[in-house]
């Protein structure tokens, strides 16, 4: 059977079950836009008829899902770096430059610098904007809980009331980090991703396999960033079985794995231990914070990543692994032919975007402005 809705990310319950009906139809909307497309404006971009709305269609006896994971740190600070101290330092200098749909912020020992404390978020901006704009009460209930106590309204709204993604509490590397805010970390840039890669492509009657050959023709996200190719291609490599793929519900970016193999620990303790999920579905989480106990004796700053201390937890973002998840079904019957030509914009001496991104609606206006939402309390 379809899907009876879409649940929030990582089955989050900060929702009421009116704002949880919306979301699930603004989800569906996103995917219903990305199997469109944008043939109007851009050739060789639809239709995306091998992905599909898992609410909409039944699933097949041999639907399989696909964990689809890639590094945290991101790489276009890394090929753009001449060593790791510089990356790491560039990449803890702004959230900005953190686009592999995982974000941190790092806590220092006042009187010797050292790392105490890293948290790590990979929760779309798109849920946040949407329950702040329903919801501020609980939205200032859960910054004072993982970021500080010290959080108050006025400092998480503009003065129009609107809510602030780049507020001071989660605007920096050091401040906190509450949700991601770089501009191409988004849900709705997910979504657009994964059916924009949907579409099988062959040049000179040859299918396209590899990760950047497939991601330069069909223009659908971030060359040089670890994810984008990634998840193209493994979305891609499903549908070239002719099968026909969506994102597993909830939809989201969650964390996979901290791999630790090599960490020197004072002690000889694993490092996992200091590895927390602390929001989320244990399947699902979205938030995780590395921390030393107080009781060791020792801090964060204390343990060794590949023989060297860690000043900055950009070190551990290398070692840290993000995911998202697809479903396939209906393997070997897909009778779409293949595209035989590169995504482009229609008008001359343009370039197409990457990813749709401009396409979509990060704001969820279209969820804030719904029936349930427009008459449900805002305070």
């Amino acid at each position: 059977m379809p899907l009876s809705k879409f649940d929030p990310p990582a089955f989050l319950d900060d929702f009421t079950q009116e704002q949880k009906d919306a979301w699930s139809v603004w989800i569906s909307g996103q995917i219903d836009d990305a199997i469109a497309g944008d043939p109007v404006n851009l050739e060789f971009d639809a239709p995306r008829a091998q992905f599909f709305n898992a609410t909409a269609v039944d699933f097949a006896d041999d639907m399989a899902t696909l964990d689809i994971e890639w590094t945290a740190f991101p790489r276009n600070v890394q090929i753009n770096s001449i060593s790791d101290r510089q990356r790491w330092r560039r990449a803890e200098s702004s959230r900005d430059l953190q686009d592999e749909y995982c974000e941190w912020s790092v806590e220092r020992d006042p009187n010797t610098d050292k790392i105490v404390r890293v948290t790590f978020t990979c929760e779309g901006p798109e849920y946040w904007q949407f329950l702040a704009a329903t919801s501020p009460q609980k939205t200032l209930e859960l910054y004072q809980q993982f970021i500080s106590p010290s959080v108050t309204l006025s400092d998480l709204y503009f003065d129009n009331g609107k809510y602030n993604p780049k507020n001071r509490w989660n605007n920096s590397t050091t401040g906190g980090a509450m949700h991601l805010i770089q501009v191409n970390n988004s849900l709705a840039a997910e979504i657009e991703l994964a059916g924009g890669s949907s579409v099988v492509r062959s040049r000179n009657g040859q299918l396209l396999t590899g990760e950047r050959e497939l991601i330069e023709c069909g223009r659908y996200g971030g060359v040089e960033r670890h994810s984008d190719p990634r998840i193209g291609s493994e979305v891609n490599s499903l549908t070239r079985q002719k099968a026909d793929v969506t994102l597993a519900n909830p939809i989201g970016l969650y964390f996979s794995k901290l791999i630790t193999a090599g960490w020197e620990v004072p002690g000889g303790e694993d490092a996992q231990n200091f590895w927390k999920y602390v929001r989320g579905a244990d399947s699902h989480p979205v938030r995780a914070v590395f921390e030393v106990p107080s009781d060791r004796g020792f801090v964060v700053g204390d343990i060794k990543i590949d023989g060297r201390e860690i000043e900055f937890g950009a070190q551990i973002a290398d070692k840290s692994k993000i995911k998202l998840t697809g479903v396939a079904h209906l393997f070997g019957q897909s009778t779409v032919a293949p595209m035989t030509g590169c995504r482009r914009i229609r008008q001359s001496g343009q370039e197409a975007s990457e990813a749709g991104r401009a396409q979509t609606n990060p704001t969820v206006s279209s969820i804030l402005n719904s029936p349930q939402i427009a008459a449900s309390p805002r305070r």
